[in-house]
């Protein structure tokens, strides 16, 4: 990506594969925010539509009961004052693939809940205090399959039980942290990893560790496996208070280290430096895409290219002094794509003619070719200042 500057009055070098994710209606489906504070937004904003929970002041589980007295109005998430089969589950609106997920909840005596990763793999909420038994209905169990197209006594498989009892006295603020891997699939579909709980902790103490599960697990709100989709916490089993739900997107484990992007950066900035333009060509895909947010205008990256390599050859020419450098605020990436933002800073210098300096805000998409990774798709935001520019980590 190369700063091009479009909307300046300074030449724009072709900065290739800078895709604002508002643009890219696919890219916005896959690329979750980095972290979601679901209790951030008022109301039931940030999940699908329900007209059943509620956001309420206080939570306090009723002392020998199996119910929750909640009053007022507030940033506690809740479902239902006793076991009502009619609660639908609560799904997020935002889609993760490998998530780290943080919860603090409360549920009273004899309650039962879950939370569904991706809508489909479930880790059991449930009141195991004191229990010295555990199976994978048990708290912090990764609860079984059922398939009930099976003769009856194999109908229930896998499932994993606690590693220990971790689970609070009812009543109990509690938290809850999971890191989920997604599971993979290959360019036809086929599915070539299991989805895999790489870990799971009831404050703080560890209950699961490296289990995969090889298919959904019993009464999973959503069909199928598929690479990403929505948390959710089931409603219907018993009383349950949240008061933090939050989730982290995590890279994926086989996503490329920072270096292997930061060499395709430097790759640009020296094609800039040094006037080559067969070289910057080579750092864009051929279906690339260039958005100017100031002129609210997108074109093909081939025609940009074309309009361009006269500045290139001024250039190596020594005609023009020309440089780009970058900085980041936010880096996310798998093994194949990666999605930039931050600002670039374009100095030109016409021989005998003024230094100019710019600072834009971009974002940019990128996507791995075989062994080379291109542009495909940039945005260029607005312009910003040097201050914007020095805010962020060199």
């Amino acid at each position: 990506m190369a700063p091009i500057g479009e909307h300046s009055a300074v030449k724009a070098l072709p900065l290739a594969l800078s895709m604002l994710v508002a643009v890219c209606p696919i890219c916005r489906a896959e690329m979750a925010p980095n972290e979601v504070d679901f209790l951030k937004a008022p109301g039931l904003a940030s999940f699908q539509a329900n007209d059943f929970w509620q956001r309420v002041a206080s939570a306090e589980a009723i002392a020998g009961q199996s119910a929750i007295d909640a009053r007022g109005e507030g940033s506690l998430l809740f479902n239902a004052r006793e076991k009502d089969t009619t609660i639908p589950y609560l799904l997020t609106r935002e889609s993760f693939g490998d998530v780290r997920v943080s919860l603090e909840f409360m549920i009273p005596q004899a309650s039962n809940a879950g939370i569904y990763l991706m809508g489909r793999y479930e880790i059991q909420i449930f009141d195991s205090h004191g229990e010295d038994l555990l199976d994978s209905a048990d708290h912090g169990g990764v609860y079984a399959q059922w398939d009930r197209t099976q003769p009856k006594e194999k109908q229930w498989s896998g499932g994993s039980a606690p590693l220990a009892n971790a689970a609070p006295p009812p009543g109990t603020w509690q938290t809850m942290e999971i890191v989920f891997r997604a599971p993979r699939f290959d360019a036809s579909g086929q599915k070539v990893r299991n989805a895999r709980f790489e870990s799971v902790k009831i404050d703080g103490k560890v209950v699961q560790q490296s289990v995969e599960v090889s298919a959904p697990t019993a009464s999973h709100p959503l069909p199928g496996e598929v690479p990403s989709g929505p948390l959710a916490i089931q409603g219907d089993h018993g009383p349950i208070a949240i008061r933090r739900f939050i989730a982290t997107s995590l890279p994926a484990e086989d996503s490329p280290g920072p270096e292997e992007i930061d060499a395709y950066w430097a790759e640009v900035s020296r094609c800039v430096r040094e006037g080559d333009y067969e070289g910057y060509r080579r750092t864009c895909h051929p279906l690339g895409v260039l958005v100017s947010g100031t002129k609210q205008t997108s074109q093909p990256l081939s025609q940009a290219l074309i309009r361009w390599k006269k500045d290139f050859d001024q250039t190596r020419q020594g005609l023009v002094e020309s440089s780009v450098d970058f900085r980041f605020s936010h880096r996310y990436r798998d093994a194949s794509t990666s999605h930039e933002s931050g600002v670039f800073r374009y100095t030109s210098k016409p021989k005998g003619g003024e230094r100019i300096t710019e600072y834009i805000a971009f974002d940019a998409v990128l996507v791995k070719t075989g062994e080379a990774w291109q542009i495909l798709l940039e945005s260029q935001n607005q312009k910003v200042t040097e201050k914007d520019w020095l805010a962020l980590p060199p």
